[in-house]
């Protein structure tokens, strides 16, 4: 078998569960049954094939005498990295049409090598039919999603932004209480957060970006605290707030499955707290019970792109303002559930107008003290192209 068969044999696959199997692209390459470098090849063209999908699909139709629908799903999905390769990677010339000759063939497409060598060299020797002169296509970004950003931040940070979040994210992660950071690891502009320049993790760590770790830093929780996290699941940073030692600490989620996942993770790491299903927007709780409450909000996710790529193909404009308008109600029941003198800290993983500063302008958010990233008046918004984080609006509300 030639060199580097089975990594993108294994990636055409991985991107065929994602697009038509709706899976998460994170959740598909993390345990591959690889030897290591053909593994990090192959998350490597997972992860790029799908941020460029659109783009990809549209120089496959360019140059197929086939419309894309009548080519067979498999074959579809081993051009689509193999273009990636071609327009994007650093595969030497000739292995990308050899491989991809290669893949098709064991994915059991034989009659279909020749279609596959012709359409890949057709694309080495030609280039891109028609390059994008759009920002929002070159990106494969909705042509939605690029307007929100310009309107709302600007065109420089828009295209920052766009350009920040088309690269493989780095492995962040943070150290607990009592436990030293590995040799080499490099700290973030997060204080307790870390990256480290060959992407290893300590046994010890907990992964985790490191704008996730800022949040819990807004929320100021001290030992003593009574503590309420609204949209805890998965846990991370359910975890990062029991490590500072609350009087108590209730965690809520509305999926019974994300919750139970959360818990054990909370429990493995000797973590206690209580978990409850229940709607964050109808909180089960009366007024002024905690003295923190943190409402890490479902969103759009767009702060996300370099880890869940697909986002791109799955957002529409009718999910930021169906979000925005569920974010508001769970944020009148948080700063309703925290005693006066306590705090509330909205937070969310996206960068649209609707979803962040729409939510808390007429509330009274302020952006927290102390933490990089774009100071606003009424939050703070950290990015790949600002802070080489997610992109994250952290805003805080204090009753």
């Amino acid at each position: 078998m030639k060199r580097g068969v089975e990594a993108r044999s294994v990636a055409a696959g991985l991107v065929g569960r994602v697009v038509r199997g709706g899976a998460w692209s994170n959740l598909v390459v993390r345990d591959l049954d690889l030897p290591p470098d053909d593994a990090r090849l192959a998350r490597h063209l997972v992860y790029g094939t799908i941020r460029n999908l659109p783009r990809l699909d549209r120089a496959i139709g360019d140059l197929s005498s086939r419309p894309l629908p009548a080519i067979h799903s498999d074959v579809l999905d081993v051009l689509r990295v193999a273009f990636h390769e071609v327009l994007f990677g650093r595969a030497a010339a000739h292995a990308v049409p050899d491989t991809a000759v290669e893949s098709a063939r064991r994915l059991g497409h034989g009659r279909a090598t020749g279609f596959v060598n012709a359409l890949v060299r057709n694309l080495q020797r030609g280039g891109e039919p028609n390059p994008p002169s759009d920002p929002a296509e070159a990106f494969s970004l909705p042509g939605w999603v690029m307007d929100d950003l310009t309107r709302t931040w600007g065109r420089d940070q828009a295209l920052a932004f766009a350009e920040a979040a088309h690269v493989d994210a780095p492995v962040s992660f943070r150290m607990r209480p009592g436990d030293p950071p590995p040799v080499g690891a490099v700290p973030t502009p997060i204080s307790g957060a870390f990256v480290h320049p060959k992407g290893r993790v300590p046994g010890a760590a907990v992964v985790q970006d490191a704008a996730s770790v800022a949040v819990v830093e807004a929320l100021g929780v001290a030992p003593g605290h009574r503590v309420l996290e609204v949209g805890a699941a998965p846990g991370g940073k359910t975890l990062a707030i029991w490590d500072r030692n609350p009087a108590s600490l209730v965690a809520l989620d509305i999926h019974p499955r994300r919750i139970r996942q959360a818990e054990r993770r909370l429990e493995r790491a000797g973590g206690e707290g209580w978990w409850i299903r229940a709607d964050g927007a109808r909180l089960p709780f009366r007024s002024g019970q905690f003295d923190r409450v943190l409402v890490d909000a479902p969103c759009t996710g767009l702060g996300t792109l370099r880890r869940r790529p697909e986002i791109r193909l799955r957002v529409s404009i009718g999910d930021r303002d169906r979000l925005a308008a569920l974010q508001r109600r769970m944020l009148r029941q948080a700063i309703d559930a925290v005693r006066p003198g306590g705090r509330v800290v909205y937070s969310v993983c996206t960068l649209t107008r609707a979803e962040t500063l729409g939510v808390v302008e007429d509330m009274g958010g302020r952006p927290p003290a102390d933490l990089p990233g774009l100071c606003l008046d009424h939050g703070l918004l950290m990015g790949p192209h600002l802070t080489g984080t997610d992109g994250m609006f952290i805003a805080v509300l204090d009753r």
